[in-house]
């Protein structure tokens, strides 16, 4: 039976809505799959989706169904204004990040060198080798999988960086003008509220980090003077909750150091500098 566009996403709403998923998974699929914009969408909302368009977007929220997430499903994924390839080797981008991103964009404009210390999908690294192009960028990973997948979005937006697989710095010798990083940082205590879709489609590599979330950023802070310039910086994310951790954390193992804490724009503790 034919469906139109809006009839298609109410069809889709319900059916996810009843199963406990989100149904602006739909929405999304249906605009990647169609390559349309938001506004694009709404204007073809009585018009007859084609028969093939059609049998997909069922296949796709059959998948939805089953807590896929939807930037798996079609494969890319938007960050800071460009699509990323994504795949179930690297994390799907959060906005939240493109904060992160932006902090250290804002500081860095005379920067000669920077890292992107366990990059996933790229989306931190070659969004800083876009917004700061006298920058030579380094994007690294622990997994050969997610840098394939870098790999790819690097050529895809033409974004010439360097790569280098690395177990945080074990492989990276040399210092950089400023380093930034989603590391892992999620206690396995909080499986049980957590997003299913995230629990099961999502690198637990890339998530889960021992002693209630803090053990990478207990190894970071023991490296990162080594691999910083004199006068460099640091930049990480962090879980909203593990604020007063992190602070007595870095001023233990970083007392000379100024650390600044800043907000989301939500007005959660997320994310740390480090002067050097």
């Amino acid at each position: 039976m034919s469906k139109t566009y809006g009839e298609a996403l109410r069809w889709a709403s319900s059916v996810l809505s009843a199963k406990g998923v989100d149904p602006d998974g739909a929405r999304y699929v249906l605009e990647m799959r169609a390559d349309f914009t938001p506004s694009q969408l709404r204007l073809h909302d009585r018009d007859e989706l084609p028969a093939p368009a059609l049998a997909q977007f069922e296949q796709d929220v059959a998948r939805l169904g089953r807590n896929e997430p939807a930037q798996y499903i079609v494969g890319v994924a938007p960050f800071y204004g460009d699509l990323f390839k994504v795949t179930p080797a690297v994390l799907i981008p959060r906005f939240e990040t493109e904060e992160l991103v932006a902090w250290a964009a804002a500081d860095q404009r005379t920067a000669r060198t920077g890292l992107d210390l366990g990059t996933g999908s790229g989306a931190i690294g070659l969004t800083l080798a876009k917004q700061l192009p006298h920058t030579a960028m380094t994007l690294s990973d622990v997994s050969a999988a997610a840098l394939a997948v870098a790999n790819e979005n690097a050529a895809r937006l033409d974004r010439p960086v360097q790569f280098a697989q690395s177990d945080l710095f074990a492989s990276l010798p040399k210092r950089f003008d400023f380093v930034i990083s989603n590391l892992p940082y999620i206690s396995r205590a909080e499986t049980p509220v957590m997003d299913q879709s995230t629990l099961k489609y999502e690198p637990a590599l890339a998530l889960f980090a021992d002693d209630d979330g803090l053990a990478l950023f207990q190894r970071f802070a023991e490296q990162i003077e080594a691999h910083v310039t004199p006068g460099g910086a640091a930049y990480l994310e962090f879980g909203y909750r593990q604020q007063p951790a992190l602070a007595r954390l870095f001023g233990e193992r970083l007392p000379h150091v100024q650390v600044t804490f800043k907000h989301d724009m939500a007005g959660q503790p997320r994310m740390v500098k480090f002067q050097f």
